[in-house]
């Protein structure tokens, strides 16, 4: 039987100064707190697939990112590298380009649904259905930068189909691997008084890696290929 591969790592936030680098993009010394910084936020509708990505904090964050932000990239890199490859056993691997930028913030969601998907499952997922187009055999990985649990957190099927889900604790200085693409994933409302804060990406073995593979991420356009959504490192 296929698991979820739920399967959680240490690492050191002063050798990957993750938390620091995005604490000081946003001015601010803790980052569940970061949604003081636009109060306005914290009455805003649902958030959908179309505008999940289109906040303030993820515009500053991607601003940063794709344009100076060397230090960033290179610990990414520099993270997949020392920590993820040798979790399979390899010195080279193909990855997303960049991670995601997460932010849950209260009374709200993380990653949202199409109109099509509504109840306290809005927005739930694999990320090989067809709205997502993800090929199979990519590995999830998340780096929390702040502490979450329950409804600020991630909510993941124990195991493909089944349809039973568990919250999954996030702690700082761990990151957690998930089997994202064969496994119904997504978020509630965060009925806490803080915002969660995290990193995500995916990786992708020599073995399951189709140069082929035609589908495109509806999000990015970018196509599931090295050069595109992947590099290899």
């Amino acid at each position: 039987m296929k698991t979820n591969d739920l399967t959680f790592y240490k690492y050191d936030t002063e050798e990957f100064k993750f938390i620091k680098m995005v604490s000081d993009l946003f001015k601010i010394e803790d980052l569940k707190s970061v949604h003081l910084k636009k109060p306005e936020y914290q009455s805003l509708e649902i958030f959908t697939n179309n505008n999940d990505d289109q906040t303030y904090f993820h515009k500053k964050f991607y601003n940063k990112l794709n344009g100076d932000w060397i230090e960033f990239i290179q610990t990414y890199q520099r993270f997949i590298k020392q920590k993820i490859c040798p979790i399979f056993g390899v010195k080279n691997i193909i990855y997303q380009t960049t991670p995601t930028f997460r932010i849950q913030l209260p009374n709200n969601i993380a990653v949202g649904g199409s109109t099509d998907s509504q109840g306290e499952k809005y927005g739930w997922h694999k990320d090989s259905d067809p709205e997502y187009n993800h090929p199979l055999g990519e590995k999830n990985f998340i780096i929390p930068l702040t502490f979450a649990r329950d409804t600020a957190s991630l909510f993941l099927e124990t195991f493909p189909k089944s349809n039973k889900f568990n919250s999954v604790d996030m702690n700082v200085g761990e990151f957690f691997r998930f089997n994202g693409s064969e496994c119904i994933h997504g978020n509630k409302k965060n009925l806490t008084n803080h915002s969660r804060v995290s990193l995500d990406f995916r990786v992708i073995l020599d073995k399951d890696y189709n140069n082929n593979f035609v589908k495109e991420s509806k999000l990015s356009s970018k196509k599931f290929i090295i050069g595109e959504y992947y590099e290899k490192i």
